[in-house]
C-alpha cells in the first residue's frame, strides 16, 4: 500500500462555484463550503483540474475568498491544501474560422497561463495531452486535424514533437511541471488508433519527449472503468508487455459509476503489487445537489 498516490482532482465547476459565488464566512453557516484536507502527507499529491479558469474569467466570473474579497483562485485553491494543478492541452481546439470548440478552448497558450499563476502560488502543474482537438475519453479519441491521415510512424514524430514543444514553451514560461499524463483516458483507443501495437509507440513517444524536457517529472498513463473486472490489470499486462516507459498508473474514478471505493483500491493495489508501479485517481467527482439549479439536464438523475 505504500507505493499509493492518490491524486484528488476536482471537477472545475463543482467545486470552484464554491469559490466563486460563496461571499460569506463558513462560520456564517455557508452550504456551499469545501473543508480543507489537513494532515496529508507531504509526498501526497492534492489537486484540482482548473483548465477551464481562463474561460471562464473571460466570460466575467469573479473568484472571491470567504471574506468577500476578490482574489485570484490559485491563490485561494493554494491557501485551501491544493498542491498541484491539472490543465489539460488541445492539439487546436478551434474551426477554420477561428471559434473555439468551448471546454475552455484548452490549447498550449492557456496551459502556460495557468501553469504559470499556478507556479506563483505554490503549486506544481500535472499536464494532460489528450491528444486531440478537443475531449478524448473512452468513447471518442479522435486523431487531430492536422495529423488527419498521417501513418502510424509519422503519427508517432508529430506526438514527440508536439509534446516536446509544448512542455520547452511551459519551461520556458518558468511553469513547474510535477507530472505529464500521456493521453486521457486510453482505454485502447488513443488519438484515432484502435490497436496496441500503435498505442504503445504514441505513449512511447510522449514519454521521450517528457523525458527530455522535465526529467524529474512523473510520467503518467490514464485510464477508466475500474468497476469493469480486469480491465485494469489488462492494461496495465499490456504496457509491461510493451515496455513502455512511465511511472504513474492512474484511472478516472467517478464513483456514481465506477464502482466501490473498496474496488477501486483492490484494483490499484494489484497494479502497484504487481508492476511495481505508483497509482493514482487523476480525476473524480460527485454531485453537491440533486436540484436543477441551471435548468440543463443533470449528468446524474
Amino acid at each position: 500500500m505504500k507505493r499509493i498516490a492518490l491524486l484528488l482532482i476536482l471537477t472545475l465547476l463543482a467545486a470552484l462555484n464554491c469559490i466563486a459565488f460563496a461571499e460569506e464566512s463558513p462560520a456564517a453557516g455557508s452550504t456551499l463550503y469545501v473543508k480543507k484536507v489537513e494532515n496529508l502527507s507531504d509526498d501526497f499529491v492534492f489537486g484540482m483540474d482548473a483548465s477551464c479558469v481562463i474561460a471562464l474569467e473571460n466570460s466575467g466570473v469573479r473568484f472571491y475568498d470567504f471574506n468577500g474579497i476578490e482574489q485570484d483562485v490559485f491563490k485561494t485553491l493554494h491557501e485551501n491544501g491544493i498542491n498541484a494543478i491539472r490543465v489539460r492541452i488541445w492539439n487546436d481546439p478551434y474551426d477554420p474560422a477561428g471559434h473555439g470548440y468551448g471546454g475552455g478552448n484548452c490549447d498550449i497558450a492557456k496551459a502556460i497561463e495557468i501553469g504559470r499563476r499556478a507556479t506563483e502560488n505554490g503549486m506544481s502543474l500535472i499536464v494532460s495531452f489528450h491528444y486531440s482537438d478537443f475531449w478524448a475519453d473512452p468513447s471518442k479519441q479522435i486523431v487531430p486535424k492536422a495529423w488527419k491521415g498521417l501513418k502510424i510512424a509519422d503519427k508517432t514524430t508529430a506526438v514527440y514533437e508536439f509534446t516536446r514543444e509544448c512542455l520547452l514553451q511551459l519551461k520556458d514560461a518558468g511553469v513547474d511541471v510535477c507530472m505529464v499524463a500521456v493521453g486521457n483516458e486510453t482505454n485502447q483507443l488513443m488519438c484515432g488508433e484502435k490497436t496496441w501495437f500503435n498505442i504503445q509507440y504514441l505513449m512511447q513517444a510522449g514519454a521521450r519527449a517528457t523525458r527530455e524536457i522535465f526529467p524529474e517529472a512523473l510520467v503518467a498513463l490514464h485510464f477508466t472503468n475500474p468497476e469493469k473486472a480486469g480491465s485494469l490489470m489488462t492494461y496495465a499486462k499490456k504496457m509491461d508487455y510493451y515496455q513502455v516507459d512511465y511511472d504513474v498508473f492512474s484511472t478516472s474514478y467517478y464513483p456514481y459509476w465506477h464502482g466501490t471505493l473498496q474496488n477501486l483500491s483492490s484494483v490499484l493495489s494489484e497494479v502497484a503489487e504487481t508492476y511495481g508501479k505508483k497509482v493514482m485517481v487523476m480525476e473524480t467527482s460527485y454531485a453537491y445537489t440533486s436540484e436543477d439549479s441551471d435548468f440543463y439536464g443533470n449528468t446524474i438523475s
